[in-house]
């Protein structure tokens, strides 16, 4: 089930990816790193800007026992006082596969950084989870940082 989950998420990454390319495209991968153990705190990240204030992330979250995976839309506000500087927010769903199943719905609100000359984007953001299945909980106390490296032009 693990390996097919996984190519399931890669395949659709790459197909996602290549059926959006555009001048303006521009493409980010590299780690989350979480503070608490939950759906999708640490793992995997790859962000794909649909425009300049729109963007679509997936995060891929692998332990020894279990495998979580995401999807967020995100909405990306600038910080004109500092170049390279952005709020966003956004929402999307998850779900996790161990001894129980999960599913759920998830927000997310930080600031994101890209460097003007090095191809590095940083972020760092809070993202709440509200489990649905296999039971109803709620965590909000997930902070995360991001690294990820920029790929195209935006």
């Amino acid at each position: 089930m693990y390996k097919i989950i996984l190519s399931f998420f890669i395949t659709g990454s790459f197909l996602f990816a290549s059926n959006h390319t555009q001048a303006q495209t521009q493409h980010q991968a590299g780690v989350r790193l979480g503070s608490i153990d939950q759906a999708l705190s640490t793992g995997f990240t790859y962000r794909y800007f649909l425009n300049e204030r729109t963007a679509v992330e997936g995060i891929l979250n692998l332990r020894s026992n279990a495998i979580g995976v995401g999807a967020l839309y995100e909405r990306f506000n600038p910080i004109h006082a500092v170049e390279g500087l952005q709020w966003f927010y956004g929402a999307g769903a998850y779900v996790g596969f161990q001894g129980n199943n999960n599913l759920g719905v998830t927000g997310i609100a930080g600031m994101d950084y890209s460097f003007k000359e090095v191809p590095v984007n940083l972020s760092v953001d809070w993202k709440p989870e509200l489990n649905i299945i296999d039971n109803v909980a709620f965590r909000a106390s997930t902070v995360a940082v991001s690294v990820r490296f920029v790929f195209g032009k935006k």
